[in-house]
C-alpha cells in the first residue's frame, strides 16, 4: 500500500518534468517566416538592380569617352595648299600681261591716258593713229589676257575634280563630328575657290569688253573734234578787192 501511494505521488512530478522538456525542446525548434524570407529576398534583388544599374552607367560613360576620342580624330590630309596654290596662280594670271593692271589706281591712271575726256584741238593725224594703235594694244593685252584665264581655268577642272572625289571620300568615311566638319569645310573651301576663279574670269572678259566700248568712244569723240577743226568756225570766206 505505501508503495502505490509512492507511484501516485511521483507520477504528478514526472508529468511537470517531462512538460518542461518538451517546452523546451519546441523553443529551440527554427521557426519559418514567410513574410521575412520575401522581404529579404526582396531586399536582395533591389541591391542586385542597383549594382546592374552602377554597372550600366559604367559601360554608358566607357562609350562616351570612346566617342569623344573619335570626335576629336582629325583629317589625316587637306586640299588647302592645293585651292591656295590654284588661286594664286589666277591671281598673278590677272596681274600679269602688258595691258593695265586689275587694281584701282592702275586702271585710273591707264584709263584716263588712254581715253582722255577732252581731246585737244591740236591733234592731228599721227596722234590720231598713235593713240588708236595704242588702244588696240591694250584691247588686245585685256582680251589675251582673258583667253589664258579661261584656258587656265579649264586646266584646273580636272584638278578640282580629282579634288572633289578625295573629299567626298573622306567625308562618307568620318567617324567622327571634327573629321566631318573638316571634310565639310574643304567641300566649301571648293566652291569658294571656283567661285573666286569664276569671277575673276569674269573681271578679265568684262575688262577687255569695257576696253572696246571706251575705244569706240574715243575714236568717236577724236573724229568729232578733227571735224570741228577742219570746219573751223564755219564763217564764209570773202576774198578781198
Amino acid at each position: 500500500m505505501s508503495s502505490l501511494r509512492k507511484l501516485l505521488f511521483a507520477l504528478p512530478i514526472a508529468g511537470a518534468l517531462l512538460t518542461s522538456c518538451v517546452t523546451r525542446s519546441a523553443a529551440q525548434l527554427t521557426v519559418f517566416d514567410p513574410a521575412n524570407y520575401q522581404e529579404n529576398l526582396l531586399s536582395a534583388v533591389r541591391a542586385l538592380e542597383q549594382i546592374n544599374n552602377q554597372v550600366r552607367q559604367l559601360q554608358n560613360q566607357v562609350l562616351m569617352i570612346q566617342r569623344m576620342d573619335l570626335n576629336l580624330v582629325r583629317l589625316g590630309s587637306t586640299m588647302a595648299p592645293d585651292l591656295q596654290r590654284t588661286l594664286a596662280d589666277i591671281q598673278v594670271q590677272l596681274r600679269a600681261g602688258e595691258g593695265i593692271a586689275l587694281r584701282l589706281r592702275a586702271t585710273q591712271s591707264g584709263y584716263e591716258q588712254l581715253f582722255p575726256h577732252q581731246v585737244s584741238t591740236a591733234i592731228s593725224s599721227d596722234d590720231v593713229l598713235r593713240n588708236a594703235k595704242t588702244r588696240w594694244e591694250e584691247e588686245y593685252a585685256a582680251l589675251k589676257r582673258g583667253a589664258l584665264l579661261q584656258g587656265q581655268i579649264a586646266d584646273g577642272l580636272d584638278t578640282d575634280r580629282g579634288l572633289l572625289g578625295d573629299a567626298m571620300l573622306r567625308s562618307r568615311g568620318a567617324v567622327g563630328i571634327l573629321e566631318a566638319t573638316q571634310a565639310g569645310n574643304e567641300l566649301t573651301a571648293l566652291g569658294i575657290k571656283q567661285a573666286l576663279a569664276l569671277q575673276g574670269l569674269l573681271t578679265a572678259q568684262h575688262r577687255a569688253e569695257t576696253l572696246a566700248k571706251a575705244r569706240d568712244l574715243a575714236l568717236e569723240n577724236e573724229a568729232r573734234q578733227r571735224f570741228k577743226s577742219f570746219v573751223g568756225t564755219s564763217s564764209a570766206y570773202t576774198a578781198s578787192r
